[in-house]
């Protein structure tokens, strides 16, 4: 079912820096990183629910195209238990991108379940950008309460023990929000609810809203075929932000996407009958451009 996507073509060097850290953040640090919740209330609101009846672990592999052009590829893994999950994403900007934008990163996560919950334990990302590295370690208590956060940029460490309720309440990290919003939809066969992160630094919602299905073809871009559930996505931000944020990053794509009402648009889709619910394919049309990512393989391991 699934195939290799061909080599594109030369990228375009006009293509701003902002659009590429843009495109990084809202295809995955975002897409697959997107979409949690810990609260009872949110749980019962997006019918959330860690519901894994037998271990099964699964690689998915992306490319991500920006103007027609390839600017990124990624992969997820999921390893996942009835009683625990591990989640890891690496991500790295190529071609013409990747030479004049030299980007790479890599985030895990690993949790339990309980009550029907899935509770962080550990999540870690680090990222390099023109060879600065950004190292975040975040800790959780037993119950999926934060206990400690660690940063390591510009040959610094800080080390953060005490948090303002407004950032960590009910929130988890992005890659258990990304598995929450893969049950969610698979659970309910429909997109719905709003749902808090924190990325160590910013607390946002994401809401999700359905808008149908659709029926998609394989191409050489892509190597899913079959009927997926559409849903729009919206990034509300609600502590941590500073004025500066409102344009750059997610945020100034999504500004960019409303004047244009077309919101970012992620399909999800089971590649087996029983198998989990996935992301298959995801569309943003900004100003800047048109971005793209697709699904272009996957492997049970």
């Amino acid at each position: 079912m699934f195939a290799k996507i061909a080599a594109a073509a030369p990228q375009d060097g006009t293509i701003k820096q902002k659009l590429v850290k843009s495109v990084i953040f809202a295809a995955f640090a975002a897409a697959i990183a997107f979409v949690p919740n810990a609260a009872p209330a949110a749980y019962e609101q997006a019918s959330l629910r860690y519901e894994v009846e037998a271990p099964e672990k699964l690689g998915l592999k992306y490319d991500v195209y920006a103007g027609g052009f390839k600017a990124l590829n990624a992969e997820l893994t999921m390893d996942l238990d009835p009683k625990a999950y591990d989640m890891a994403l690496k991500a790295q900007t190529q071609g013409m991108i990747g030479s004049l934008f030299p980007w790479e990163a890599t985030y895990a996560t690993s949790g339990h379940a309980e009550d029907g919950k899935p509770l962080p334990s550990m999540h870690t990302s680090r990222s390099n950008w023109k060879k600065n590295e950004k190292f975040t370690e975040m800790q959780y208590g037993p119950q999926g309460r934060l206990l400690k956060a660690t940063t390591r940029e510009d040959n610094k460490t800080k080390v953060k023990k005490d948090f303002e309720p407004d950032l960590t309440k009910d929130a988890v990290d992005m890659l258990t929000g990304a598995l929450q919003m893969m049950q969610n939809t698979g659970t309910t066969d429909q997109c719905a609810g709003s749902f808090p992160v924190f990325d160590g630094k910013r607390r946002f919602d994401i809401e999700m809203k359905d808008d149908g299905k659709d029926t998609l073809e394989k191409s050489k871009y892509s190597a899913f075929r079959g009927e997926a559930l559409r849903c729009t996505l919206k990034v509300k931000p609600v502590a941590g932000f500073k004025k500066k944020d409102q344009n750059r990053g997610w945020l100034a794509v999504q500004n960019h996407t409303e004047e244009r009402n077309k919101p970012p648009t992620i399909w999800f889709a089971k590649l087996e009958e029983n198998g989990p619910m996935v992301p298959v394919r995801m569309e943003i049309a900004s100003s800047y451009g048109s971005v793209v990512a697709h699904l272009t393989g996957a492997q049970k391991q």
